[in-house]
């Protein structure tokens, strides 16, 4: 992919393109508005799959442009929200590799102003081609004078101070949508994770925090070199293991699908009842497989933290979930401020049925020893569908902004377990009260 040296930093530039991007896939919309009257019934599904691929191209290509918290942010929704219909969702994943790279001279300049001398004298080698990209930044390999292999992971300049109108940008790129309402009171905690990921001195201590405490076997995450950390450059040891995308192109056989997955399930649980704390990036470039199926874990940015008195509570849910304890899960919602405490019975009853039947789906992971996706392929459309048919019940709710990125890093491990068709065991003792 050619590199495009002109990235929108300021605010009129990246409205400008925010802009011309609405405007084109306005056009979109309004040309198969203007002609769907005319067509049959399967003519109007045809054009309207066609106008949504068209739609999604366009939107593409403009957050490929401003990149940074757009381009995070249309990686979320494509992966975890699930929000937009088959087409968009093909070409808004496309965004999770195919990132234009940083300029060369421009990435050279970063580590200059990060180090006071070039990458050349600072490491014995340095690539000044990137091999992986990140919606932040980018991913250099390097060879520190000792020898050590290392991944430089090298910020994209001014992106910072783009966050907050870039989530203006997506909110007027997202209003058309039904699911906007929903998604819009949570925005602020999505703006609070992405202006953390642009600290990379914090997400060294969020790597060092999980090297050293999440101890489990088979599960590794780089080493971290402080002295050549910056809240801009990232140094650490390079993991060479395949990207999970990539590794499951090689064809991999069920019993190694199974076995990966069940890694991944065992970090989240872990991480969230034992760490009180979880990667809450769940795109598939974060996890790198290895040949005898070890995993590796990278990209730290996006972690979020929880109250002892949160988890607990969302445990507690989980099995009365499980339990499906009608009248204990709307107490444990009225405790996590999902429920005001003057809701009218009318209304709590309503969201107790809505939960209830919520509770008979997600519980049906947790049914027999293991859930099997590829046998049970309607499991995350029924989710979905369910989901749509709570809408107006969602809607009297508090959102805790806790939920934000556990759901999205639950939802978003479930989505990767369905693409594997992976057999994964959810029963655990902390969710599981039987």
């Amino acid at each position: 992919m050619s590199s495009r040296d002109d990235i929108p930093e300021g605010r009129l530039a990246r409205s400008l393109v925010g802009g011309k991007t609405v405007a084109r896939v306005g056009g979109v919309y309004l040309r198969y508005a203007a002609s769907k009257r005319f067509r049959s019934e399967a003519g109007r599904e045809a054009a309207r799959r066609e106008m949504s691929g068209k739609g999604a191209r366009i939107l593409l290509d403009g957050l490929c442009q401003l990149r940074g918290t757009a381009l995070k942010m249309a990686q979320m929704l494509s992966l975890e929200l699930d929000m937009f219909p088959p087409e968009v969702r093909s070409q808004l994943e496309r965004s999770c590799n195919e990132v234009p790279p940083m300029n060369r001279a421009v990435a050279r300049k970063v580590l200059v102003n990060a180090y006071g001398i070039s990458p050349e004298k600072m490491f014995t080698s340095f690539d000044s081609t990137a091999f992986a990209a990140a919606s932040l930044g980018q991913v250099h390999k390097a060879l520190s004078a000792h020898g050590e292999k290392l991944a430089l992971k090298i910020q994209y300049p001014g992106i910072r101070g783009t966050i907050h109108n870039d989530v203006r940008i997506l909110k007027g790129l997202l209003r058309p949508f039904p699911e906007y309402g929903a998604l819009a009171p949570a925005i602020g905690e999505i703006e609070a994770r992405f202006l953390e990921e642009t600290d990379y001195l914090r997400e060294a201590e969020n790597m060092e925090f999980f090297r050293n405490s999440l101890n489990m076997k088979g599960v590794f995450i780089s080493e971290v070199f402080p002295e050549l950390c910056t809240e801009q450059v990232l140094c650490v040891s390079l993991l060479e293991g395949q990207p999970l995308n990539s590794w499951l192109k090689t064809g991999p056989d069920s019993r190694s699908r199974d076995m990966v997955a069940q890694r991944l399930q065992d970090i989240f649980i872990r991480s969230l009842y034992e760490l009180q704390c979880i990667h809450a990036d769940p795109n598939p470039g974060n996890f790198l497989v290895f040949p005898n199926l070890e995993i590796g874990v990278v990209d730290f940015g996006c972690v979020k933290r929880f109250s002892p008195s949160f988890v607990d509570r969302f445990r507690r849910l989980a099995l009365a979930l499980n339990r499906n304890d009608r009248q204990a899960c709307v107490a444990l919602l009225g405790e996590l401020g999902t429920i005001e405490e003057d809701a009218d019975p009318a209304q709590v009853q309503r969201i107790g049925e809505a939960f209830a039947t919520y509770g008979e789906w997600i519980s049906r992971l947790y049914a027999d020893g293991v859930f099997d996706f590829g046998t049970e392929r309607d499991f995350m459309r029924e989710g979905k569908e369910l989901s749509m048919s709570m809408r107006s019940v969602l809607r009297e709710l508090n959102i805790n902004p806790d939920f934000v990125f556990l759901d999205r890093t639950r939802y978003g491990l479930l989505r990767i377990f369905e693409r594997m068709e992976a057999r994964v065991r959810f029963r655990n003792p902390f969710e599981w009260p039987y």
